[in-house]
């Protein structure tokens, strides 16, 4: 990975689920050492949401956790340890990047927060990818996508007019996503900034205050205009004629937009497979694109490697939103078994030896078998 553009950064990601560990993701696609963090007595909650079955091993066969873990080294270590904290001490001199979404609170009371880690590396970047922030009356609040979709505002926008609001969900989790996209230029320009000055940064991400921000225009809109608050209307355009989702002959849907009202367009496309009305509706002039699927997305060739890939496994990947010299994400390795490369890591960057590896596991320290109560 060393000819990438991030080659010779290294990560110790904590990151979980999405928000946290897609963020340390994008930074592997690009090349940056990324070591992912976990244990026994705390696995990624992907690894449990995605449980295939009971059979020995289940923690490390969930598609989900695999999807936005490419690309990353697994090492297992127990942070609630005293032995645990002291190694990732250790590890933290010889990385330039932490990235954790934790709940508030929770690497500082085991030692392993900015303030100590940045006291053993002035040139740390602390990414800290929480749900209100880190600091405000609501920084304790556990949330998730449906939540933030909430409190943002994003779901007072979703929806048809009349109806409840409409929120992403577990398989879109709208908020996770755009934060971590933030997350990765912002962490990767703060990298730049610290090899230059030789000083890290704390770098404090409201997932709530991202997916605001992508709401700026509404907000003023309904500053401006109080009818407007909680102003769904469904596939309606404020200044656009007409625009909606049509059915078409192969029971397929389409997006038209059009500059003027056409009583026709619904029985138009009722009488064409959607492939051929969006083509006859794009030699008119007029604004149609078919309403795909993941299937359709995973078959375009022209977004190999953009929006889904399979690994070596033949399992999905999420794909990387941009393209380096013509291509999208190249997958170095599948996401890590639970502490697949605890021993390569500590070796490698510590010098442990065959003893001192030893040692930590019996100390379960290093254990790759979940316990009981987090199964």
């Amino acid at each position: 990975m060393s000819a990438r553009p991030l080659g010779g950064i290294r990560v110790l990601d904590f990151g979980l689920l999405t928000a946290g560990a897609n963020t340390s993701a994008m930074l592997a696609d690009l090349g940056a050492d990324v070591i992912k963090i976990e244990s026994g007595a705390y696995l990624d909650p992907f690894r449990v949401v995605g449980k295939p079955d009971d059979n020995d091993g289940w923690w490390n066969r969930s598609p989900q956790f695999r999807f936005t873990n490419r690309n990353k080294r697994g090492l297992a270590l127990n942070l609630k340890a005293p032995e645990g904290q002291r190694v990732i001490r250790e590890l933290a001199q010889h990385c330039d990047v932490v990235v954790e979404n934790f709940r508030r609170g929770v690497l500082d009371r085991a030692g392993l927060g900015y303030k100590d880690l940045s006291a053993i590396n002035p040139r740390l970047v602390f990414a800290a990818i929480s749900s209100q922030g880190d600091t405000g009356p609501e920084r304790m609040n556990v949330s998730f996508g449906s939540t933030l979709d909430a409190t943002s505002g994003i779901a007072s926008l979703t929806g048809y007019a009349g109806e409840e609001p409409r929120i992403s969900g577990m398989d879109v989790n709208y908020p996770d996503q755009i934060v971590s996209l933030f997350a990765t230029g912002i962490v990767i320009t703060a990298v730049m900034e610290a090899r230059r000055t030789g000083k890290g940064a704390f770098l404090d991400f409201s997932q709530r205050e991202v997916a605001s921000f992508t709401l700026g225009e509404e907000i003023l809109a309904a500053s401006a205009d109080p009818a407007r608050a909680n102003g769904r209307r469904g596939n309606r355009e404020e200044g656009v004629t007409q625009q909606d989702a049509y059915r078409c002959k192969d029971r397929r849907w389409i997006a038209v937009t059009l500059d003027q009202p056409d009583a026709t367009l619904a029985a138009f496309c009722a009488s064409l497979d959607s492939a051929a009305a969006v083509t006859a509706l794009l030699a008119r002039g007029i604004a149609a694109a078919p309403c795909n699927d993941g299937n359709d997305l995973l078959g375009n060739t022209a977004l190999q490697g953009v929006t889904l890939v399979r690994d070596e496994r033949g399992g999905l990947v999420k794909g990387l939103p941009y393209r380096l010299g013509g291509k999208g994400i190249s997958i170095e390795r599948p996401g890590p078994d639970l502490g697949q490369h605890t021993s390569e890591v500590l070796r490698e960057l510590l010098g442990y030896d065959d003893a001192q590896l030893k040692k930590l596991a019996e100390a379960g320290v290093t254990g790759t078998t979940p316990s009981i109560g987090d199964v």
